[in-house]
């Protein structure tokens, strides 16, 4: 009986309650806060892992707009995260994969992180310790202007550069769909890259494995089938003069047009469409033109040489805008600048199917505010400098889409 009323009393007696439940409950509330503490450093991690693969893609996609096998914007990307990763103290384990992908036909560089870090009840909850993921996918929409296009995939010289010529274009990118050869002459540009394979002295060295780039005028109308008819008669009368000042009317110039001694040959604002013969200024003659496009059929090209004197701006308006000299399709022949004074070819030149020669010892297109060459094929021979200059807001003869300033910057797109 006595053991039964101590057993009572016992269970009647709120004594050291408190104590006994805190001690129950205490554990329990430290875990709870611990896992609270845990998850919340864990969300921080995930969060500046996040930030480390997005600044990452960010600055790397930039590159893309210069390398041509992506190898550049992979280690800046990789360059950046270790970086980050060792100014974060306590950082967690990350493994890392960086790739150039394609997205929708444009390159973009992607970053994946896996981190992991240690939970705080000794890996047990949740098991193996706490991971977490971050990626990013960049893509640049800077690229440098390009100034230079080489559309033909054939020869293995389509853009050559011999003897001690050099082709000057700091400020732009000079293309080739096939190799650039360098031989003994000198390229120097904001950019270069080719399709195979880069030799010679380029400045700053050359990337190889581009991805071709197509002709940006491929639909532009240049048949004017309308246009391209002459008489016989009109073909045998070109205009060949060798003094004086001539001023020439747009549209079609039948037999074509030979220049030299002194003459001086004015072309009117508009289209020059040369057919069945060629634009010869030769000896000290001069050719001048503002807001002209001249284009020249399959049996027509021009050449420019001697101490003839060349200043040419290109179209200002119309489906040629843009355009200060080309070729039609089907003009597979050799056009020739070797002329000690073209001073100005402001605009595209283009040639699709066709050779441009730079020859001679003297300096070519120095003063146009800017100048495009789109052609098959490029060859410069002699001690020419041409320049590609790349001053766009200094002129109002407008860039044609395709070619020239493209837009700038980088972009997440995942």
């Amino acid at each position: 009986m006595r053991i039964i009323s101590w057993a009572r009393r016992f269970g009647r007696d709120n004594r050291g309650s408190i104590a006994l439940k805190a001690a129950l409950v205490l554990p329990a509330v430290l875990m709870m806060g611990a896992g609270a503490f845990d998850l919340t450093q864990v969300q921080a991690s995930r969060i500046r892992l996040q930030d480390i693969a997005d600044s990452a893609a960010l600055a790397a996609a930039n590159d893309l707009a210069l390398a041509t096998d992506g190898s550049n914007a992979v280690e800046r990307a990789r360059a950046y995260v270790d970086t980050h990763l060792r100014e974060w103290d306590q950082a967690p384990e990350v493994e890392s994969v960086y790739e150039v992908v394609d997205i929708d036909g444009q390159r973009a560089i992607q970053v994946r992180l896996r981190g992991h870090r240690p939970s705080f009840f000794a890996n047990l909850l949740p098991p193996g310790g706490w991971n977490f993921n971050a990626r990013s996918t960049a893509t640049t929409m800077g690229m440098v202007p390009l100034c230079v296009l080489i559309t033909g995939d054939t020869s293995s010289k389509v853009l050559n550069v011999k003897d001690s010529s050099q082709m000057n274009a700091p400020a732009c990118l000079v293309h080739s769909n096939r190799d650039i050869v360098v031989e003994g002459g000198s390229i120097t540009a904001g950019a270069a890259q080719a399709v195979t394979s880069a030799s010679g002295f380029i400045s700053p060295t050359a990337g190889t494995g581009a991805a071709m780039i197509a002709d940006p005028f491929s639909r532009l109308d240049l048949n004017q089938r309308h246009n391209l008819l002459c008489s016989v008669a009109d073909l045998l009368r070109p205009l060949i003069v060798s003094s004086g000042t001539h001023y020439v009317d747009a549209g079609k110039h039948c037999g074509g047009i030979k220049a030299s001694g002194t003459a001086r040959i004015i072309l009117s604002s508009g289209d020059h469409l040369f057919l069945g013969g060629h634009l010869i200024i030769s000896e000290g003659a001069r050719l001048e033109g503002q807001d002209v496009v001249l284009f020249f059929d399959k049996a027509s090209k021009f050449e420019f040489k001697d101490q003839a004197v060349v200043n040419l701006d290109g179209r200002k308006s119309g489906q040629f805008a843009g355009m200060v000299m080309g070729g039609t399709r089907d003009n597979t022949q050799d056009f020739i600048i070797s002329a000690d004074h073209v001073e100005a070819l402001l605009g595209v030149i283009y040639v699709p199917s066709a050779k441009l020669i730079v020859e001679g010892t003297e300096d070519v297109a120095r003063d146009s505010a800017w100048t495009v060459i789109v052609a098959k094929e490029l060859q410069m021979k002699g001690s020419p400098s041409l320049f590609i200059n790349a001053n766009y807001d200094a002129s109002d003869v407008p860039v044609p889409a395709g070619v020239g300033p493209r837009a700038g910057g980088s972009r997440l797109i995942d």
